[in-house]
This record gives C-alpha cells, structure tokens and sequence, in this order.
C-alpha cells in the first residue's frame, strides 16, 4: 500500500523532520529563542513525560524548569512558546 503524500493539514513541521525525541525538539525552540529569560514553552500533553524521562526534569503542577526556561504541558501539538496565547 503506497503512503498518501502530505497535505495542507499535516501538522509536522518540515524543519524538525529530523528531530529525534520531543527533548531535542524543546532544545531547538530554546536555541531558536536564544536571550529570553522569561521564555516559558508549551510541551504537548501526550509527549510530557517522555520529556521528563528523557531529560530528568521533576515537575510541580505541571511545570518544570530546563535550560534556563519554564516549560509548562499544554493542549498543543508540537513545542511553541507560550507567547501570544
């Protein structure tokens, strides 16, 4: 059976194609916003605590500091900061 090819509703991002797990994933978005101290990051629910195995991060309610940044689990479908929400 052959693959459908991706439409305008895939939701991946092309430029994190190669990414391996949903900590690479935050390390980029944290790079890509390099100098924000008040950046704080919503990681999707269903990937939250992979990211917490994957990087040894303890969360309270839902919130866990890494790399200098906030992170916080939301309804989201990839890593976006929480700006303009």
């Amino acid at each position: 059976m052959t693959q459908p090819h991706p439409s305008h509703l895939d939701e991946r991002d092309p430029a994190k194609a190669d990414v391996g797990n949903i900590r690479e994933e935050v390390d980029r978005e944290i790079a890509a916003y390099d100098g924000l101290s008040s950046l704080v990051l919503l990681v999707p629910e269903d990937q939250w605590d992979e990211f917490l195995k994957l990087s040894g991060a303890e969360a309270g309610d839902g919130e866990v500091s890494y790399r200098g940044v906030t992170l916080r689990r939301g309804a989201v479908t990839a890593v976006v900061a929480q700006e303009g929400f």
